[in-house]
């Protein structure tokens, strides 16, 4: 479901200034430099869409004026505690650790990796 955001008038000069710009391209070789028009709007369009919190493909104009405008919100997400996080790396290490105990991969020596002391410290460190 959409809700009324308002941008301040600062930001409705900046879009009106992109739309008055003509950015100089530059063609070098079968590289063409320099944005147009389209991609600076969605640029600044993306920017707003990270400061304001909504979807930035699902904005239409809004019958309250200029400053206003409709959008889908972005859902909400709590940061991570400091043990939730903790958690995901572990999970991770545990997960590459049986992908290398998978592989049993040995070196040019014949000495295989479960015999290594850096992965044996990493598989300890799965385990906490």
């Amino acid at each position: 479901m959409k809700q009324e955001f308002e941008m301040m008038q600062e930001e409705m000069d900046d879009i009106i200034a992109i739309n008055k710009s003509q950015m100089p391209v530059m063609q070098i070789g079968n590289v063409t430099t320099g944005m147009d028009l389209q991609d600076r709007i969605n640029n600044y369009w993306k920017g707003l869409s990270d400061k304001y919190g909504f979807k930035q493909m699902t904005v239409e104009g809004s019958s309250r004026g200029k400053l206003f405008f409709l959008a889908e919100p972005k859902p909400i997400t709590n940061p991570k505690t400091g043990t939730e996080i903790a958690m995901d790396k572990f999970d991770t290490l545990q997960k590459i650790v049986d992908q290398l105990e998978f592989v049993d991969y040995t070196n040019e020596h014949g000495v295989s990796i479960k015999m290594n002391v850096a992965f044996m410290k990493l598989k300890l460190m799965a385990k906490i």
